[in-house]
């Protein structure tokens, strides 16, 4: 995040304009950690009034207002938040192979890993159905014989 980038001079400037940081964030493109970063900085540090000017970023030349971004800037804007998230979301991936790889290493089946995370991730009644359709299927397909359950099913079925 380098002191002169457009999108740092757009959130600087919605801020001392009294804007939530939320909004800031939504003016400017920054990322809610990239705009905590920049206020713990700033309040360190405080910035030059140049940190607040837009003065050479618009190609048209034309003058901007304090709250109005061009279309032709909020598109690059959209753009350059997007290729960040990409980045983040990459760095991340490679973090969640890097447990992975080291869980294996302890001796962990990642694959079953896997499932436990998916499971984790839906709701309780959607993994009861889920798990009651499977084992319905399993007992279809005899896949619980030597079970009580499956030698129940099988007995019904002979």
């Amino acid at each position: 995040m380098t002191g002169g980038s457009l999108n740092l001079r757009l959130y600087r400037r919605a801020r001392r304009d009294g804007e939530t940081l939320e909004r800031a964030c939504e003016i400017s493109g920054l990322t809610l950690g990239e705009a905590r970063l920049t206020d713990a900085e700033d309040a360190r540090n405080p910035p030059p009034p140049e940190a607040f000017e837009l003065i050479g970023h618009n190609s048209r030349n034309q003058t901007m207002s304090d709250s109005t971004v061009t279309a032709d800037q909020q598109l690059r804007l959209f753009i350059e938040r997007i290729e960040r998230l990409e980045e983040e979301k990459k760095g991340v991936a490679d973090d969640i192979r890097d447990t992975y790889a080291e869980a294996k290493a302890q001796g962990y089946d990642v694959k079953i890993m896997r499932q436990v995370v998916k499971l984790r991730k839906m709701e309780p009644h959607d993994r009861a159905e889920m798990e009651a359709v499977l084992e319905t299927y399993k007992i279809a397909l005899g896949m619980l014989a030597g079970t009580p359950l499956g030698d129940y099913a099988l007995s019904k079925a002979a």
